[in-house]
């Protein structure tokens, strides 16, 4: 593979394995072409060569893929790339498979830091450790004078230790704001463990950071985040995150440092602040845009705050909603009327038919607004639902591989007879919506081989022999791919600038080892090309921002 030192405005063709177009379902050409940062032409080498030799005879420099498959580019619909650039630099905990383990983990990052510095990181899953959630004073023991604040896997539970307690100022006499959850014990004393609003306790040192460090700080975060997406395969992402994060992304793409294309949904607080000035959906440049609206209706599974319509197996328990149905309906509304998209993040039966109910109330003002609403994550809809959310024509923004990864938790806390409605990529699709395939990182893995395999096998990658889970649920190889192309452009409005590979469209692609779609009728044997498969390169704007086969990075990333 060529090394990318030469001038990126330089006429390019890039040929010598498959090229999948997705324009008509399976097709391959020979070779594309690219002039500056767009696709100029697409067919055989021959052909594309003629198309891009300039009036004087100079012919567009070679890109031989070497047998690579070419793809449009993978975007990652449902990220938090702030939130993934800090995770990649603390300490993880994503399967840890005991409290014990979890606690020496601690005990040792703890052991290389200076006196009183905090220990923090995340990852943590309390259905690994018995279903029980921890509490301060497992911390306590292996980290005495220090705080300690650890987010869950989920991202809807913080675990901290006395001290971290003590800094954040909580006592039992702290009242819980609505929409948050300050655990205590049967004494009243706090446990140690904040549930959604609770844990914007957790990390309150950020917060007494100067705006002007914030910024450094979220820069060098969100540039980490980047260059691992890039390292997956990623030309880009659907962000979900706030203030420092738009400022930061904003940093790197005036500076040249950004090399992946991001779509920002900012939290919903902002909706007057941007109506008031007149900014819409789409308003950006070619490295950030913004996208809409973020909001909460609802917790999570492995917190047991998802909003159900029954309570959880063995409970009274229903969930936390974060908003009522009357303010969410209010908020689609105005929204739909200023040209803001919303992704509404809606995992449990309850939360999903509230958002339903309001995108129905309220289509034809955003329908006549070519607005493109979204449920985030769509874990568990009643049928009735899901039909009525497809006959809108909204977009499901799914995450393949909590399936695999939830299973057994989502068959403990809804049962094995409420789980034929989950995680349900099939019926959803089926229903009319457009799936949009994301991974929730830091969540997950933003790999989106690992998310493509749990699409089309119901299997988690990191334990293929087990028996897929719901394999009915499943979606064909070709579907997987398009929900992270086509249905990723489609989900903000770029459906004509992107997901596809045709003239006039940016140059954008993901390069792998192997052609993913070559068994396009056979899941199975699909899932053990995308076992072996591996980035090859990736490339944004015509430019090779990194090459899988040196493991270098472009200049603007790290």
């Amino acid at each position: 593979m060529p090394k990318d030192t030469e001038d990126p405005q330089e006429n390019r063709v890039f040929f010598g394995g498959p090229i999948r177009t997705l324009r008509d379902g399976l097709s391959v050409v020979e070779a594309v072409g690219v002039r500056g940062d767009r696709i100029a032409a697409t067919g055989s080498r021959s052909e594309v060569e003629r198309a891009l030799t300039t009036a004087d005879g100079r012919r567009p420099r070679p890109f031989d893929l070497e047998g690579a498959g070419l793809l449009p580019g993978l975007v990652d619909a449902h990220v938090h790339l702030e939130n993934l650039g800090q995770r990649l630099g603390l300490l993880d905990l994503d399967g840890v498979d005991s409290l014990e383990e979890a606690c020496r983990l601690v005990a040792e990052a703890a052991r290389g830091l200076p006196p009183g510095a905090p220990v923090r990181g995340g990852g943590w899953s309390k259905s690994r450790w018995g279903d029980r959630f921890p509490t301060r004073h497992d911390l306590d023991r292996v980290a005495p004078g220090r705080p300690v604040a650890l987010s869950s896997k989920d991202g809807h539970s913080w675990w901290l230790n006395s001290e971290a307690l003590r800094q954040a100022g909580l006592t039992r006499e702290t009242v819980a704001s609505p929409g948050a959850d300050i655990q205590r014990d049967e004494n009243g004393e706090l446990t140690g463990i904040l549930r959604e609003y609770g844990g914007d306790f957790a990390w309150e040192e950020d917060r007494q950071t100067s705006p002007a460090a914030a910024a450094v700080l979220s820069a060098a975060k969100l540039k980490r985040a980047a260059a691992e997406a890039n390292r997956r395969g990623l030309v880009g992402v659907h962000n979900m995150e706030g203030r420092d994060a738009l400022k930061g992304l904003q940093t790197l793409a005036a500076t040249g440092g950004l090399d992946l294309r991001v779509w920002m949904y900012v939290p919903g607080l902002a909706l007057e602040l941007l109506a008031g000035v007149g900014l819409e959906s789409g308003f950006g440049g070619p490295y950030l845009k913004l996208a809409g609206l973020k909001v909460f209706l609802d917790g999570a599974l492995g917190s047991e705050s998802a909003s159900l319509l029954e309570p959880y197996e063995g409970s009274s328990n229903v969930g936390l909603d974060q908003m009522t149905p009357e303010e969410f309906s209010r908020l689609v509304a105005r929204a739909s009327t200023e040209r803001l998209a919303i992704a509404v993040h809606a995992i449990g039966d309850r939360a999903v038919r509230c958002a339903v109910d309001a995108f129905e109330a309220h289509q034809a003002v955003w329908q006549a607004a070519g607005l493109r609403h979204r449920i985030e994550h769509l874990q568990f809809g009643h049928p009735d639902d899901i039909r009525r959310y497809g006959r809108l024509g909204l977009v499901g923004s799914m995450q393949p591989i909590h399936a695999p990864s939830d299973r057994d938790m989502a068959e403990r806390h809804w049962g094995p007879g409420r789980c034929a409605s989950a995680y349900a990529w099939r019926t959803v699709a089926d229903a009319g919506a457009v799936l949009a395939f994301g991974s929730d990182a830091p969540v997950e893995t933003c790999d989106p081989l690992q998310g493509l395999y749990a699409a089309v096998t119901r299997r988690h990658p990191k334990d293929p022999g087990r028996e897929p889970w719901r394999p009915e649920l499943a979606v064909t190889p070709l579907e997987a791919v398009r929900a992270y192309t086509v249905g990723a452009a489609w989900a903000v409005g770029a459906e004509r600038e992107r997901g596809t590979i045709e003239p006039g469209r940016l140059a954008d692609f993901t390069l792998l080892s192997e052609d993913i779609l070559a068994r396009p009728d056979d899941p199975s044997a699909t899932g053990e090309i995308l076992l072996r498969t591996r980035v090859v390169g990736t490339v944004v704007g015509g430019r090779l921002v990194y090459d899988g086969r040196t493991g270098t990075q472009a200049s603007g990333a790290e």
